[in-house]
């Protein structure tokens, strides 16, 4: 003979916050009437809203945190494909969130080492596009695709984007390299007034002795250039 079976009492089961949240709001409403305002009721509706998106977006961070720990420690032991298949997962599976931007930056890195300069010059875009909040990284992707285009061999381009990183670093050590890098291909093309500028951006007072050296080529050659 079949069991009955058990009543489940509504207390019994498993809540989510968000959820209830949202019929608690709907009860309310409906036990009020028409005291409540429009604006009111869609005001909190959006703000029950903006917590679940709040808590998805934290769970979202997290998970991503993790998956970008798992693809660094890949290419930190040298399976360089693992971890290129790695970073571009995190990428699609968790678009906004911090974790996929750092994935953005380090791949391009990555193809970069292996001289795939068309998918480091997406990647280090999509960072500067999708992702740049930290002037320092911007300022790095801006160096990465100047290594790009130089390593192609549009040195006017190259200057231009090492010049961009310049001027977005916080910090000056980057400063200094961008500069630097965006200096020599300057001069690379002939292009003598922009390489002066650039320079001139450079205190040499403040240089220490690898980079006073790097300085000194730098104007010893505009001088031949200037005859």
């Amino acid at each position: 003979m079949l069991k009955p079976k058990k009543k489940i009492l509504k207390k019994e089961i498993k809540k989510d916050p968000v959820l209830e949240k949202i019929s608690q709001v709907e009860h309310f409403v409906r036990d009020q009437g028409k005291i409540l305002s429009y604006v009111l009721i869609a005001a909190l509706v959006v703000l029950v809203l903006s917590v679940a998106m709040i808590r998805s977006k934290s769970n979202a961070n997290k998970e991503a945190a993790g998956e970008l720990g798992i693809a660094e420690m890949a290419l930190a032991v040298g399976d360089v494909e693992n971890a290129i298949m790695q970073f571009e997962a995190l990428i699609d599976k968790n678009p906004g969130t911090k974790s996929a931007g750092m994935a953005a930056l380090m791949l391009a890195g990555t193809y970069m080492s292996k001289d795939d300069f068309e998918n480091a010059e997406l990647n280090y875009r999509k960072y500067i596009d999708d992702y740049g909040h930290d002037d320092m990284f911007v300022a790095a992707a801006y160096n990465g695709l100047g290594v790009c285009f130089e390593r192609k061999g549009e040195l006017q381009q190259a200057a231009e984007y090492f010049e961009n990183g310049g001027k977005k670093s916080p910090y000056m050590f980057l400063k200094y390299e961008c500069y630097f890098n965006a200096a020599r291909n300057y001069i690379s093309v002939k292009n003598i007034e922009k390489a002066e500028s650039v320079l001139k951006k450079i205190p040499a007072e403040d240089l220490d002795n690898k980079y006073k050296t790097d300085y000194d080529v730098l104007n010893a050659k505009l001088k031949v250039l200037k005859g």
